[in-house]
């Protein structure tokens, strides 16, 4: 068979030995033995000179079927010392992939649309490059590795333009609210619900599966590395666009800790609300991405992915970590719960991703969400201390309920509306958590939670008790402690956390105490108003001795007088507590003393001298009686009269 000695001419002409087959064999066997020299001039500059070479127009599969033949005849050759000679169809093969791949090398970055005779190209090279790489000389296998290098480079190209220019998501709205836990107006930072329609964050389902099938041929054709560069650096260059577009500012150790805490308490819920964005929408919607992406290699995307979301999250781990090293104060326990959840949600949204628990970022978001469950216990301890350390020496007008009660009360009652957490967190750090008090409920000895309320609450009955001390009068006193006592009551029942943190035991405990100070206060000043009124010591020989008796009506009206003056400004704010004590007040003098009245009035003569002496009737009691403890100033009233 005749050798053409040049390139030019039809393709059918120049490879006219197709048509004989046999003859085509013969001569091609005999390449093999006395193979011509590769043209040293083929190179990628050769190459690149011919681009302006239209497209050929051949029928695709006579190429590839040329370049099948070829293969399969280099495939069965025993002697793999001398390279085969590459048939010309390589060089037509080459001029049409170049005239192919042009506007993509050109730096003309749109996207083509899909060339199957480009993915057909791929799997075809690579058949044949396995094939020549059996030869001890490679320039052969160079210059077919050059051809696929071009598509290739096409091919990442294409995929790096769908991955840049896609739509990108509408940016999240997100509203800035200063939470004052301070003063336990608290905001679990809302985060708008991401929309169906961002499944895939920002693109259309075509370029999906064009996407797919680009990363399937570039990592099934040996190129992982280029295809997982060009991924990762559009895709984490998106999500930091993510972060910039949510408007976080990243601040350093220094400026934290200069930072004022209202300043700085914002910018953690600007903080918390990005982890939350990250959590529900950013690292779910980057999986599912991938991992259509990548639906044939997810060992490949896993390991991506870890990279990717490590790069989205590092930073704002850092900041974390530099918050919860700040100076710790009772009032901050709220934003660093906060903190420790949404944390947790970010632990849970990888391993929900299939991010693993065995790499570094995992291992540090734990490590930083303990290090912030170390600052809650001691800001606990912070509790504890503050209360120890509460020494007004100013009592509260009236016995009312003290500040602090308020405020320990208010605070543990919103503590526990993040009961898992701190249950979790005084469990891990039973070396910082030591309880003051101990308690054998068996409530408490089951939860540390449990026991850490306890210990808070054991401390404020003993800050209580000292502070009762400051009201000389032992009555006072009484209306104190149990003003303070009821309303610590009333909010442990009010919270069905902390209620059931402290169990019923407790709350009885408590009941019997609140009950202990309203007798001692009606001990302490009506029972020794009634004994203004006793009949003992009345009669003497069977007669009423009136100047006892005119003296025992004195005794009771300046008694009485005092009492009202005295407690007119004491305060019960318990509405339900006031009217119990009023009740229970009336129950005892009321009937004494309109028995006593009943008894001893027809003793005085009409007029003057009966007003002296019974100067008030049952009535009057009972009205005035119904005045006590609102806080007012004693006011007159007119007396009934007979």
């Amino acid at each position: 068979m005749e050798k053409h000695s040049t390139k030019s001419g039809s393709f059918i002409g120049r490879h006219r030995w197709r048509s004989n087959p046999e003859s085509h064999r013969s001569s091609f066997s005999l390449r093999l033995q006395h193979k011509s020299p590769v043209n040293p001039h083929h190179s990628e500059s050769s190459d690149d000179h011919n681009d302006s070479t239209p497209s050929p127009d051949v029928d695709p599969d006579h190429i590839f079927a040329e370049l099948d033949a070829f293969t399969d005849e280099i495939s069965t050759v025993d002697d793999k010392s001398t390279p085969p000679e590459l048939p010309d169809v390589i060089d037509t093969f080459s001029v049409i992939i170049k005239s192919k791949t042009r506007k993509s090398t050109a730096g003309n970055v749109e996207i083509i649309d899909e060339d199957t005779f480009l993915y057909d190209s791929v799997q075809r090279l690579c058949k044949l490059k396995t094939a020549l790489g059996d030869f001890s000389n490679t320039s052969p296998l160079d210059n077919v590795g050059k051809i696929l290098h071009r598509i290739m480079m096409f091919m990442e190209e294409q995929l790096r333009i769908i991955l840049v220019d896609s739509n990108v998501p509408p940016e999240p709205k997100l509203k800035v609210i200063s939470s004052k836990h301070f003063s336990f107006k608290t905001e679990r930072c809302p985060l708008p619900e991401p929309s169906k329609e961002e499944d895939y964050p920002g693109f259309s389902e075509e370029n999906i599966t064009k996407m797919n099938k680009l990363v399937n041929i570039m990592i099934s054709s040996g190129y992982k590395n280029e295809c997982s560069n060009v991924y990762s650096i559009a895709r984490g260059n998106a999500l930091y666009e993510q972060l910039r577009r949510l408007d976080f500012e990243k601040l350093n150790a220094e400026e934290v800790q200069k930072l004022n805490w209202d300043w700085l308490e914002s910018n953690i819920s600007r903080w918390i609300r990005v982890i939350k964005h990250c959590s529900q929408f950013l690292i779910p919607a980057e999986r599912k991405l991938g991992e259509t992406v990548f639906s044939d290699h997810f060992s490949t995307f896993r390991g991506l992915f870890v990279n990717l979301i490590r790069s989205l999250i590092k930073s704002l781990l850092d900041y974390a970590a530099t918050v919860a090293m700040m100076k710790r104060s009772a009032e901050r326990l709220f934003k660093f719960l906060d903190m420790y959840e949404v944390l947790h949600g970010l632990k849970e949204a990888m391993r929900e991703s299939d991010a693993g628990e065995d790499n570094d970022l995992y291992v540090e978001i734990s490590s930083v969400r303990e290090l912030i469950g170390e600052g809650v216990v001691n800001m606990f301890g912070d509790l504890e201390k503050s209360i120890r350390q509460d020494a007004a020496k100013t009592p509260v007008p009236g016995g009312a309920v003290h500040p602090l009660t308020r405020y320990v009360l208010n605070y543990l009652k919103y503590a526990c509306d993040y009961g898992d957490s701190l249950e979790q967190i005084f469990q891990q750090n039973t070396k910082l958590n030591q309880p003051t008090s101990s308690s054998d409920d068996i409530e408490m000895k089951k939860s540390p939670l449990a026991a850490q309320i306890a210990s808070v609450m054991s401390l404020l009955d003993g800050n209580l008790a000292v502070k009762s001390t400051l009201y000389k009068d032992p009555s006072l006193r009484d209306i104190f402690l149990m003003n303070n006592g009821r309303y610590i009551l009333q909010k442990v029942k009010g919270s069905n956390e902390i209620k059931k943190l402290m169990g019923d035991n407790w709350c009885r405990r408590r009941s019997s105490e609140v009950r202990h100070y309203h007798k001692s206060y009606q001990r302490e000043t009506w029972a020794r108003l009634l004994q203004c009124i006793t009949q003992e010591g009345i009669q003497a020989n069977g007669k009423v001795n009136k100047k006892v008796l005119k003296e025992r009506f004195k005794n009771f009206n300046t008694m009485f007088d005092e009492i009202h003056k005295t407690q007119g400004p004491w305060v019960v704010s318990d509405e339900q507590l006031q009217s119990e004590l009023r009740a229970s007040i009336s129950a005892v003098v009321i009937p004494a003393y309109r028995s006593f009245v009943g008894r001893y009035k027809h003793h005085f003569e009409a007029g003057k001298n009966m007003d002296k002496y019974i100067k008030y009737q049952a009535e009057d009691i009972e009205a005035l009686i119904e005045t006590l403890f609102e806080g007012n100033p004693p006011t007159s009233m007119s007396r009934k009269r007979f």
